[in-house]
């Protein structure tokens, strides 16, 4: 995220990509004559966003449990907290657990206008810099966050203005230095790149001086050094991009406050030619691969803009001149050099020789632009890659011609606004592929990071061919988008982007229908405008997920990309709902009117109507969403007709509709002729906007129905449309009507194989499938067959015989070249079922609940069924070891009726750990990665219908038979009188069950246990004797044992449950008592991650051992148990070594107390020899010592009372 947005440094042209993911996204701005529409956008998620934005499938609904919130905090429990405490609970959390960061509110204000706070955060960030491990980055990254969330506020609200100045940004200076001369200030462990990453991004945020910007030479050049030791590792190149990029915009903003435009008179100038140097390292390397792009990308860009701070700024720059030499010519690597060579050094060389960039880049756009295409009598220009194929090209035409008829239909309008612009002439450029579409940066001077981008200024737009893999968007799909977005500058919006009226004051105030009504356009076809399957599956499945008219009317590119989805069934919903508000609306921008336009978007907005018709539409898209298709153009388009003359279709034509002042004419193009028809239409009566256009619309379609029905079949390939509609003297309505359509083919055109594909719409997985091609045609002779069964495989054989192996819907493509070179594709889907195996077992009734579940085994195929009068069916499963388990529920009844399941944690049963992510026919399935072995559940119920009846089996490392199952640690243990009180409560471990007796002399048992990490506790109690007697326990903290905090909420049969959440690790007590006057026999069970039974080597520390001279003698290999409160804050153990070893000491905190520990030798124990690091609950740490005797000594530094296991090994 930027701090800062600074207008000046908008021309600054940045796009350095890395494979990975580090991407420079300082894009060139948009000039005042230019119009960026842009699809398909890869934006990078700022961090005030990431991670917080809902997933439109990330519920599944119908059952009352709940996924656990992962944010845990927020800036309202943040000032509940002392600094220490802040201090503290950065080490325990991540950024992203507080909810509302980077977010301006009461609390965010109340926070950071507290300056001792922030300076408190500053220091502890510094005490936390001097103490980062390898592996332990001390919670340095979440405290950077919550700094850099301060100076981002303080520079976009005055009320926090104090955070803005650079000379409190400064202080945080010391606190880099001391992460900068920390030992572990390296590339290696991910506690060290992460330090490093969030040092970088709190420079861009704060400040920096040379000292801090030269002492990031080691990480650079260790990285130059070992990069090819770690080519995909994302978190070693994030830090590293991080601080060039950092460094640069902190000077870069310094420079832009002081008018400084020399690089002169800085506090770096000639003061960092270290870091300068090692960046141009980058810049040298010639050998380009796939994985080290990126870092070349940036070491050019990077020494370029450094190069005026050196003591002499022709070495940095010499080496850009070197990289013409040595980089692969036409490189991405190589154009960055060019562009900065223009930018940076104003087209000349470091020994002051001009070079000629225009040269350069024109050779660049014919080596990756070698085609050009015409037609239209050279009124739409095409230039594109060698690999793009010529067929797409005349496809791309043949779709311009679709939507531009629907367009003007609807927005009624084919004049264009104002004369003698550039787009009279509509240039396309489509570059071969994503990487080489790179390039248009540096050959044309426009943001690449998008999928396309129409500049309305020079009437071009710029794309690229792309895969399935690379885009969902087919090429002609973003062709469709962008032209409208030509068709919408030209008829639609007076004035340039950024220059008309509705971009003054608000140049948003028209973006949701610009890119909404572009995605709607994009469905056009010959004669109307259909869903389009591929926007229709980005709404949300949950209705509450789903834009309100008021937010869709209101959204802007600052909102993000969700709105393209939800404006495009806006405009669905009005050409098929409410064609008087698209009227409108329209009738607004045509006629300049903005104020008009803002009245009726308010009305509008606040309509309830509107908003719930608009909902109802959304609904009915969603319910459809399988019955929809890509609207692409047809075959038809690419065949050879007979010929016909331009006098026998203008009679065709005027025999299907009684048309006036009827004019053809004739475009030439690179492949074929088309005819344009002209001509006025007249209806009868006037019978109101709407209903004048729903009759001419039919009347239109009706023409073209009538001319398919003629024969010829150049006549599938006409469009046509009505506009300019006006009232004559006798109250009769006047259309302008336009056919358009194929004449002829000429000598360049190559007619397309047409392409037959047979082959089932479903089979199964391990079935053999035959593909067939038999039927395939060419006017010529087909010499190549190439399929794609869209699961890694391929084929070259005319009909291939192919295997699944694994369930899903896949694309089939097959591609047919013929002996001129021309291919042709055609793609269908397959449906691979799973078919699902294993022993046949019937559910046993009653298992709706957690206690009475079925148990499940590998290998078995159980069948069960769910009702209205039997809703949910529980079953549960061991894990045997971490492993990926796969859970296929399968509907076997044919009706309506739906269900779902749910997957839960023995550990946690109030929320749900995974769901179905996968539909394939009437299967639900997931692969699910467990990372602890144990017991879970799977929960299936109803959502739909009388009744639905399935089947499972789940596979991966579960146990495979109720042997497997037993628990063979489970330890059976008897309480011990007196425990009637918390002092006296008897200690229960885990996979211990207690059996005990209440009575009326002992009517109170007390039990406690120690957790090991917050979360869900799970406390059984079962009548041994099965009676009515009654009882009952509650839970209790040892922080407060007045307030129970746990209690049974269920009963089954014999058995009182419940569950309850432990917020931290400690100590907790459980107390059983009875509610009759008979004795009751008793087992309880605690579940839950708390802690083992003690083993036959552990020992318990013996007090007092707060000094050398009364330390616990210990022997190594054994697992001392010990406990720290107020009173007793140290404990020291000794031991004996009577040879050298390499020590592994691990002091395990099992109450969540701040320890740590020091290792002392006997001959000097003023000062410790070795110290432990934090590794999550453990203070670990290794050392090598010769013979000796020796003192470990074990302290507190915050927390309680608490409970700790110490280990040396």
């Amino acid at each position: 995220m930027k701090k800062k947005f600074i207008k000046a440094l908008c021309s600054v042209a940045l796009s350095c990509m890395i494979c990975i993911s580090c991407i420079a996204k300082v894009s060139a701005a948009p000039t005042n004559n230019t119009k960026i529409n842009s699809n398909e956008i890869n934006i990078s998620e700022d961090n005030s966003k990431s991670e917080r934005i809902p997933s439109t499938k990330s519920k599944p609904l119908g059952l009352n449990a709940t996924k656990a919130n992962t944010a845990k905090y927020s800036f309202n429990d943040l000032n509940k907290l002392s600094n220490k405490e802040i201090l503290d609970l950065t080490s325990k959390i991540k950024w992203n657990d507080i909810s509302d960061l980077f977010q301006y509110n009461d609390d965010s204000y109340a926070f950071y206008s507290n300056k001792e706070r922030v300076q408190a955060l500053i220091d502890g960030l510094y005490e936390k810099a001097s103490t980062y491990t390898s592996t332990d980055d001390k919670g340095i990254d979440t405290l950077v966050e919550i700094l850099r969330s301060g100076f981002y506020l303080g520079f976009y609200n005055d009320s926090l203005k104090y955070l803005n100045d650079r000379s409190f940004q400064d202080k945080c200076i010391p606190a880099m230095l001391a992460i900068e001369n920390n030992k572990n200030f390296k590339l290696g462990e991910k506690g060290q790149d992460t330090v490093i990453s969030a040092l970088g991004k709190l420079i861009g945020n704060a400040s920096c001086n040379a000292e801090v910007v030269n002492k990031t030479v080691p990480i650079l050049e260790q990285y130059y050094r070992e990069m090819n030791k770690y080519p995909k590792d994302k978190l070693k190149a994030d830090a590293v991009y991080n601080l060039m990029k950092e460094i640069n915009y902190d000077i870069l903003q310094y420079t832009y406050d002081h008018n400084i435009r020399d690089g002169k008179n800085t506090p770096w100038s000639s003061k960092i030619d270290p870091f300068i140097n090692t960046i141009s390292k980058f810049a040298g390397i010639s050998k380009v691969t796939e994985d080290n792009g990126w870092i070349i990308n940036n070491g050019i860009y990077y020494t370029s803009k450094f190069a005026i701070y050196h003591s002499s700024p022709s070495i940095p720059h010499s080496v850009i001149d070197k990289c013409l030499e040595i980089l692969p010519a036409y490189s991405e690597q190589y154009y960055i050099a060019v562009e900065r060579i223009k930018e940076d050094f104003n087209c000349k060389d470091s020994k002051g020789n001009v070079i000629d960039i225009d040269k350069l880049v024109e050779d660049g756009k014919k080596h990756y632009l070698p085609k050009t295409y015409t037609f239209d009598n050279g009124k739409m220009i095409i230039k594109a890659g060698d690999k793009v194929e010529e067929s797409k090209i005349q496809r791309l035409y043949w779709a311009s011609k679709e939507v531009k008829s629907q367009f003007h239909r609807i927005i009624g309008n084919d004049k264009p606004l104002e004369a003698g612009n550039a787009d009279d002439v509509l240039t396309m450029v489509i570059y071969n592929s994503p990487e080489e579409y790179k390039l248009n940066r540096t050959l044309y001077g426009y943001s690449v990071d998008n999928g396309g981008i129409y500049i309305e200024g020079i009437g071009t737009f710029f794309t690229y061919e792309r895969t399935p893999e690379e885009s969902i968007y087919s090429l002609e799909e973003l062709f469709r988008h962008e032209f409208t977005h030509y068709l919408q500058g030209r008829y639609l919006v007076p004035g340039l982007f950024n220059e008309g009226d509705f971009y003054k004051g608000n140049s948003g105030r028209i973006t949701w229908f610009e890119e909404g009504s572009a995605e709607f356009f994009a469905g056009s076809t010959r004669t109307s405008v259909l869903p389009r399957k591929s926007m229709v599956g980005g709404l949300s499945e949950n209705p509450k997920e789903r834009f309100s008219a008021d937010k869709i009317l209101h959204s802007k590119y600052d909102d993000g990309w969700e709105f393209y989805k939800y404006g495009y069934a806006f405009s669905d919903y009005m050409y098929n709902n409410n064609k008087k508000l698209f009227s409108d609306l329209v009738s607004t921008m045509k006629n300049n009117d903005v104020k008009g336009y803002e009245n009726l978007i308010e009305n509008t907005s606040k309509d309830p109507n509107v908003n719930k018709s608009y909902q109802d539409h959304m609904q009915k898209l969603v319910d459809n969403y399988n019955n929809y298709t890509i609207p692409l153009v047809s075959d038809d388009y690419m065949k050879k007709y007979s010929n016909k003359s331009l006098n026998e279709i203008k009679s065709d034509i005027e025999s299907t509709m009684n048309l006036t002042n009827s004019q053809i004419t004739k475009e030439s193009s690179q492949y074929f002729d088309t005819y344009t028809l002209k001509a006025n239409y007249t209806l009868d009566s006037n019978k109101g906007e709407i209903d004048n256009w729903n009759c001419m619309n039919n009347k239109v379609n009706e023409s073209l129905e009538k001319l398919n029905k003629l024969g010829w079949g150049g006549y599938k390939t006409v469009t046509a449309y009505f506009s300019n509609p006006k009232v004559n003297s006798h109250n009769q309505v006047e259309y302008n009507v336009v056919f358009h359509g194929l004449l002829t083919h000429n000598k360049n055109f190559n007619e397309a194989p047409t392409i037959k594909l047979d082959f089932p719409k479903e089979a199964n997985t391990d079935e053999k499938i035959k593909f067939s091609s038999e039927g395939s045609t060419d006017d010529g002779k087909i010499v190549s067959y190439s399929w794609d069964f869209g699961d890694n495989t391929t084929s070259s054989e005319k009909d291939p015989i192919h295997i699944y192996k694994n369930p899903g819907t896949y694309t089939v493509k097959l591609t047919i070249t013929d002996d001129k070179g021309l291919k042709a594709e055609k793609t269908s889907s397959i449906t691979i079922n799973k078919v699902l195996k294993g022993n046949i077992v019937s559910e046993k009734e009653d298992n709706n609940d957690f206690t009475t579940a079925n148990p499940v085994y590998l290998k078995d195929l159980v069948n069960g069924s769910v009702s209205s009068s039997d809703n949910k069916d529980t079953f549960y499963f061991t894990v045997t070891k971490p492993s990926d388990i796969t859970i296929t529920v399968e509907k076997i009844n044919k009706d309506k009726s739906e269900f779902n399941w749910l997957l839960f944690n023995d550990e946690d049963k109030s929320n749900y750990i995974a769901f179905p992510n996968k539909e394939l026919g009437n299967q639900l399935s997931n692969t699910v990665k467990i990372d602890k072995p144990g017991k879970y559940y799977l929960v299936i119920y109803k959502t739909l219908g009388e009744k639905a009846d399935y089947r499972f089996n789940i596979e991966g490392d579960i146990s495979a038979s109720p042997k497997d199952d037993t628990d063979k640690d489970e330890l059976v243990i008897s309480e011990k009188e007196d425990n009637n009180s918390f002092d006296k409560a008897n200690r229960v471990c885990k996979d211990q069950s207690v059996i005990a007796a209440l009575d009326t002399n002992d009517p109170r048992d007390t039990y406690y246990f120690d957790a090991l990490t917050a979360g869900n506790i799970e406390v059984t109690m079962e009548n041994t004797d099965n009676n009515s007697n009654e009882f009952n326990w509650l839970a209790y903290s040892s922080d407060n044992t007045n307030n129970y905090i746990g209690y049974a909420t269920k009963r089954e049969g014999n058995k009182i449950a419940g569950n309850f959440k432990v917020d931290k690790p400690g100590r907790y007590y459980i107390v059983a008592y009875k509610t009759s006057s008979n004795k009751i026999n008793y087992k309880l069970n605690i579940k839950g991650d708390i802690d083992n039974v003690p083993k036959n080597d552990e020992i318990y520390e013996k007090e007092s051992n707060d000094s050398f001279e009364t330390a616990n003698k210990i022997m190594l290999n054994t697992t001392v148990l010990g406990n720290l409160n107020g009173k007793d804050v140290r404990d020291i153990y000794s031991f004996d070594l009577k040879e050298a070893k390499d020590l592994d000491i691990k002091l395990n905190n099992l109450n969540n107390l701040g320890l740590a520990w020091n290792l002392y030798k006997e001959s000097d124990l003023n000062n410790y020899i070795a110290y432990g690091s934090v590794s999550g609950n453990t203070i670990k740490g290794k050392c090598n010592v010769t013979p000796g005797k020796y003192y470990l000594y074990v302290y507190k530094y915050s927390g309680d009372n608490g409970n700790y296991s110490l280990t040396i090994k």
